[in-house]
């Protein structure tokens, strides 16, 4: 079985979760498959598709793109346990560092990673030849 729990699209998540492609959607639509991924895309207005994209995907018109697919995409987010918070010093700007945070943290967790991110900054120190050592 497909593993759709990344998909946050909820068209798209559909798609997956009954083992559509795009050109799939597309033939059943009546539209050529670029339209279509604009629709998954939110680029152009699918209004025109509800009717037929609720019976493709066996849901109320008013669930196509809200309701039970969007709790399941919320559940599935809030379940991920994986979170990361990398840092990457600039190694010839001291004082400059690349964030990437994601996940869901406690308010403890991330004060505890910002405060290690500022004890970092003393930490590293670059020699003449900029190479990074531990100051400590």
């Amino acid at each position: 079985m497909f593993n759709n729990t990344k998909l946050t699209n909820p068209l798209e998540r559909r798609r997956a979760q009954f083992g559509y492609s795009q050109q799939d959607i597309s033939k059943l639509l009546g539209i050529t498959q670029s339209q279509y991924s604009r629709i998954e895309k939110g680029k152009t207005d699918a209004n025109k598709h509800i009717k037929k994209l609720s019976k493709i995907f066996d849901c109320e018109p008013n669930e196509v793109f809200q309701g039970k697919i969007l709790r399941e995409i919320d559940d599935d987010f809030l379940n991920n346990q994986t979170n990361s918070f990398q840092r990457i010093f600039h190694e010839r700007k001291p004082g400059y560092v690349n964030l990437k945070i994601d996940g869901w943290f406690t308010k403890r967790q991330l004060s505890k990673n910002y405060e290690m991110l500022i004890e970092e900054f003393d930490e590293w120190k670059i020699n003449e030849n900029g190479i990074r050592w531990k100051y400590k």
